[in-house]
């Protein structure tokens, strides 16, 4: 079964669009073309600003991030993602080839989903297939972010 993710508002989206959106209205009362200006782009920050994913199915907000690691962490990385009992390095200090790894992750319910990707032929190519962690393997590997 394929794991998908959705973008959806997180509650500090909605507030950023509020406060935006407010702000224009405000400032109509002001100057109406600016303030006008401003109120379209709250509005547009609510249609379009999504910070947060979903897996669907599930009603968890997760927070993306994608890191480019040393190649050298790719055994350890690869090798926890495959269920074996191994200690993940994640070191970003990059002076050589790369390796990306892609977190969607939420800390307070201890899940996470993690894809990795080696780079060749300038783009990053899937290493692994998403896999999900639950419990002390996820909290592990958000720590490690």
């Amino acid at each position: 079964m394929e794991i998908k993710f959705k973008k959806v508002h997180t509650v500090k989206d909605l507030i950023i669009s509020a406060i935006i959106l407010a702000a224009g209205i405000g400032l109509y009362f002001i100057n109406a073309g600016l303030g006008g200006v401003i109120a379209a782009c709250g509005l547009l920050t609510l249609l379009f600003y999504k910070a947060g994913y979903k897996r669907e199915g599930e009603s968890i907000i997760l927070q993306k991030k994608a890191i480019d690691v040393v190649h050298t962490c790719r055994d350890s990385l690869k090798g926890f993602l495959e269920g074996k009992d191994v200690e993940p390095e994640v070191k970003t200090n990059l002076n050589g080839s790369a390796i990306r790894l892609e977190v969607y992750s939420n800390a307070d319910a201890a899940i996470a989903y993690a894809q990795l990707f080696d780079f060749s032929d300038y783009t990053y190519e899937p290493a692994t297939g998403i896999v999900e962690l639950r419990g002390p393997r996820a909290q592990k590997l958000i720590r490690k972010l």
